[in-house]
């Protein structure tokens, strides 16, 4: 018998735990993607569960559905154009009031709705009791207790997700009571969506008229379209002037209070406090991690701490990932016939993949550790300590998001991000500094050279001086622009703060593996293409002296550029394939050097190489980091950029000027500041 399909989605607030209960839900091999014209994530799995075919879908969190950000939009058209059989309404328990705000607008569009009170222990611990069968009843929905960081309860979000797949019918409709006057104003509007079939049949009527009465774009975009649109604007704008003349303020605001006070009335009911609560132990440590002298030092000591973890417990697995390598080398250099296939196969395709592979558990490390101080809500306060921060430099509040988003991920999604920001200047400001951020395509290029001409117990040290240097550099560079080009104040912004948890381990995994299997996808295609084209660039013409060839040729161009700051062509040649995607820097090298070296028999690790190379020294290495730190960001995050302006080109031009001649003037100063000191040449 065929398995009956059905759309399952989850929505709720950010810091809910929606994503550690979708993981429990579906594993770790869910379907990654983008919803259709927008950058927002989606996630999708497929699962059977009692003779059902069940699609799941993580909807990105919101605190409301509104059209204000793109977040809300992909959420509210999915729940209204897909229409979902079943919506599980992800609710921090221990924060009724601030997410059942969502869970009003939920109701107001009729759909299927199952509520799951996540972190009920946490719920517990502040001393609350809920009533979890009287608040069904004032919510409509069945209630399931869940604690998605133990898989407690999650089979039960699909037992009940059946169970009211299969008893739609008889599904309990709440009504919001908005009050007399925005009801009569409903009801006209009802009636005129009434004569258009095909609108009052594709859309709850309840949650239109609301969002016309709010003059939410997208309700306005929605009747646009339909034969009645012009009788319903022109009804919304009397509707509209009528209650701002009854109520004194306009129509959205009382909407919202009256929403909340909906959600106040259901916990009063249903929620019992102890008479005096505890002290929030989220709160005690808020008071030492968010102290206006000590947050600084702590994140610092946080971020040295995720360092010290990376290098040291990667460093073994690495030396074993190099070493594998090298036997496959080995091998190909054993049973392939000496010649141009040979060369091909050793010096293109694992000379320059492997350089890059190798450091893969070193990335995979560090995202875990990352993901833990997410997921137990430290991270929000080290947002909330540079907000402070930021704000002094001169950039908007909001900035912070896309600088941590392109820090240890992607300058791409950092650059869709700034769509957060209401003021183009504040926009231009943050994308001209989000390329300063190590990205996770510049910790191969990190991991090689402070591996290669650093002592490990030292690598933390280099590698918290490298990340304090990007901030230092993104915001002198905020406070330059601002302060000559992109004049403005800059402004806070009210963030929230989760309260901290114990992260799950298999949650911890499950972020660890996606993130650096998103990165193995990203960067294995584009690694091994230009190994191939930087292997041929250096092998053809053939029967010629390297410093001929056509890379040859290109790096004697590059040279009297590189050589003021102490570099040679090798690292040009690098540094341009490093536009592609900055990993090719590595594969590069690795290129590089296995073109290079033909008199070895036993092919060795790249970091070997470059040790031995007499060019090299820890001055060098500090010089080249700086460069790629702060040099023209991969094309595909220039293409972004250039969209992201509203494709003004010349906006391109600057960023291109600005981050090259910071790159250049800034590696100048520590080239010839460390040959003053002595530190070699």
């Amino acid at each position: 018998m065929k398995a009956t399909k059905i759309v399952v989605a989850l929505a709720g607030n950010p810091n809910v735990g929606k994503s550690t209960i979708f993981n429990s839900l579906t594993g770790a091999r869910q379907h990654i993607g983008n919803y259709p014209g927008v950058t927002v994530e989606k996630k999708t799995k497929i699962l059977q569960f009692k003779g059902y075919q069940i699609t799941v879908v993580d909807l990105p969190g919101t605190y409301s559905l509104s059209s204000y950000t793109e977040d809300e939009r992909v959420t509210r058209d999915f729940i209204i154009n897909e229409k979902p059989d079943v919506i599980i309404n992800i609710i921090d328990s221990s924060n009724l009031e601030r997410n059942l705000y969502l869970t009003t607008q939920l109701i107001e569009m009729e759909v299927p709705l199952v509520l799951a009170m996540n972190m009920i222990d946490i719920a517990e611990r502040k001393g609350q009791i809920l009533d979890c069968v009287k608040l069904s009843k004032l919510l409509g929905g069945p209630i399931v207790s869940t604690v998605g960081s133990k898989n407690i309860g999650t089979r039960n979000i699909l037992e009940t997700a059946v169970k009211m797949y299969e008893a739609k019918s008889e599904q309990k409709k709440v009504y919001i009571d908005y009050g007399e006057e925005i009801l009569q104003e409903t009801n006209i509007l009802r009636k005129i969506i009434e004569k258009d079939r095909e609108l009052i049949k594709k859309y709850p009527w309840r949650w239109l008229v609301i969002n016309l009465l709010e003059n939410d774009s997208s309700a306005l975009d929605i009747v646009s379209k339909f034969s009645v649109s012009q009788e319903i604007l022109r009804q919304k704008e009397k509707s509209r002037k009528h209650l701002r003349a009854h109520f004194g303020e306009n129509p959205e605001i009382i909407i919202t209070d009256r929403r909340y006070g909906f959600v106040s009335g259901a916990c009063a009911e249903s929620v019992d406090m102890p008479i005096e609560e505890k002290n929030d132990i989220s709160d005690k440590i808020d008071r030492v991690v968010l102290n206006r002298f000590l947050g600084l030092p702590i994140f610092a000591l946080i971020m040295y701490a995720i360092f010290k973890f990376t290098f040291t417990c990667s460093e073994p697995i690495v030396s074993y990932f190099e070493r594998l390598f090298e036997l496959l080398g080995v091998f190909a250099t054993t049973y392939i016939p000496k010649g141009l296939l040979q060369s091909f196969v050793v010096d293109g395709v694992i000379g320059g993949v492997g350089s890059v592979l190798g450091f893969f558990p070193l990335i995979l490390f560090m995202f875990f550790a990352i993901s833990f101080f997410e997921d137990s809500g430290y991270m929000a306060r080290a947002a909330f300590v540079m907000d402070k921060l930021m704000s002094k430099f001169g950039l908007h509040g909001k900035s912070f998001l896309p600088l941590i988003i392109s820090t240890n991920g992607c300058a791409i999604p950092g650059l869709m991000a700034t769509r957060t920001l209401e003021s183009k200047k504040d926009r231009l400001v943050t994308m001209m500094v989000i390329p300063f951020m190590i990205c996770g395509a510049k910790l191969p290029i990190f991991a090689l050279f402070i591996g290669a001409f650093f002592p490990t117990k030292y690598g933390a040290n280099i590698m918290l001086l490298m990340y304090a240097l990007s901030f230092i550099v993104a915001l002198t560079s905020a406070w330059v622009l601002k302060k000559f080009i992109f004049k403005g104040e800059a402004t806070h912004f009210v963030m929230e703060l989760p309260p901290y948890r114990v992260p799950s381990l298999k949650g911890l995994l499950l972020k660890m593996w996606e993130r650096g299997w998103s990165y193995i996808k990203g960067a294995a295609t584009i690694t091994l293409l230009f190994s191939i084209i930087v292997w041929a660039a250096f092998t053809f013409p053939l029967n010629t002296k390297l410093e001929e060839t056509y890379a040859g040729r290109v790096s004697k161009i590059a040279e009297p550029f590189l050589k003021p700051i102490g570099l040679d062509g090798r690292s040009g040649i690098a540094l341009i394939a490093g536009l592609a995607a900055k990993e090719v820097v590595v594969s590069t090298f690795g290129t590089i050097y296995a073109v290079e070296e033909v008199d070895v028999e036993q092919p060795e690790a790249l970091r070997s190489k470059m040790q031995r190379d007499p060019f090299w020294n820890p001055l060098k290495a500090l010089v080249f980091l700086i460069f790629c730190l702060t040099y023209i960001p991969c094309i595909a995050a220039v293409v972004v950029f250039y969209r992201e302006t509203g494709s003004q080109f010349k906006w391109v031009l600057f960023l291109i000027f600005w981050t090259t001649a910071l790159a250049w003037v800034g590696s100048f100063i520590l080239y010839k500041g460390g040959l003053l000191l002595g530190f070699g040449g």
